[in-house]
């Protein structure tokens, strides 16, 4: 996956396209309804009407003490907009039919709310990055409908559940995941051998968030330390769009960190981790960490700091069973051949 983020003037420039797209909108309705049903459009123009003799009543007396008026126009409009909603509905129409548009109710498609760059900013930033990426493909191919469970073997051995019993829980308490966003608070560790299946159904839960519209950053190890961190941080680079992206390691709905474990290791490593991990968790936003490492290798690896944080904030999906990487291709070649 790229890490070069749309540079945000590019963003900017798509929310003014948007901007003017529902200003049009805007008017085609209302040139709609003047058109159709003009009763509703008589409807706004005696609302206008009302605020402009009030206005002019205020400025006649010289009184700002307008507090019984106020009331009164804040009553008669109320009842204007509830009788022309009630129209709009006999028609057929949304009661909202009329109101301005905006893609983000937020910043009202401008992109900057109190002087900060808007969410919706960062999220059309994250959109574009999977465009620019190969990622947008693979979510394609790697989603709950594909995820065949068949590949893991039925039989048990030791005293755990089989290859498939185990998979079948993560996949069903993967889709619990995904129904509850936003409502439950959870974090995710995937770990086990390669090739069992970890971030296929990273993937499957990616897509489906991204489909219902949440900010979703996937990074791996080495992109995340190697690329974004030890560059914004340590102040490698003026790259504006860089610094967008580190903003989203933080303010996504949703991180993804794929093959922790990879990175070179070092104190600044950890420290970086233990700061994404901790604020995520305060912050209450989810975060799905998935490694090869078993977890006596990742706990001599992190400090007890990141560990504590782990135990206490994160549900743990373990794979085992025959390397499914190797049976698909296996199946392939048997295929072909």
């Amino acid at each position: 996956m790229v890490t070069n983020i749309t540079d945000k003037t590019n963003i900017l420039w798509q929310l003014s396209r948007i901007r003017t797209d529902n200003k049009r909108e805007e008017l085609r309705r209302r040139e709609e309804i003047e058109s159709l049903h003009p009763d509703i459009a008589a409807i706004d123009e005696e609302i206008v009407q009302l605020s402009l003799k009030e206005a002019r009543n205020r400025i006649l007396s010289g009184s700002d003490d307008s507090g019984d008026s106020i009331k009164t126009l804040q009553d008669s409009t109320e009842a204007l907009i509830a009788r022309k909603q009630q129209l709009l509905t006999s028609y057929g129409y949304p009661a909202d039919y009329l109101e301005p548009i905006y893609n983000c109710p937020i910043c009202h498609d401008d992109g900057m709310v109190d002087g900060a760059t808007c969410i919706c900013v960062k999220k059309m930033q994250i959109e574009d990055l999977y465009k620019n990426s190969n990622l947008n493909k693979i979510l394609s191919t790697e989603n709950f409908d594909t995820f065949d469970l068949s590949y893991y073997s039925k039989e048990c051995s030791d005293d755990r559940p089989s290859p498939y019993d185990n998979a079948e829980h993560h996949l069903q308490n993967a889709k619990n995941f995904v129904q509850y966003f936003g409502k439950k608070f959870d974090n995710i560790l995937m770990y086990g051998e390669p090739g069992l299946g970890k971030t296929f159904l990273t993937n499957c839960i990616a897509k489906e968030l991204l489909d219902r519209g949440h900010s979703v950053l996937y990074l791996t190890s080495n992109e995340l330390f190697e690329d974004i961190l030890s560059k914004a941080v340590m102040g490698h680079s003026k790259n504006e769009a860089l610094y967008d992206l580190y903003d989203c390691i933080f303010s996504s709905d949703l991180l993804i960190i794929d093959d922790l474990g990879t990175e070179l290791m070092n104190s600044f490593v950890q420290s970086q981790f233990f700061e994404i991990v901790n604020r995520r968790i305060l912050e209450e936003r989810a975060t799905i960490v998935s490694t090869n490492l078993t977890l006596e290798q990742f706990s001599d690896r992190y400090t007890e700091r990141i560990m504590s944080r782990i135990v206490q904030h994160y549900t743990f999906y373990y794979f085992y069973g025959e390397n499914i990487r190797y049976l698909k291709r296996t199946a392939l070649l048997n295929k072909n051949s």
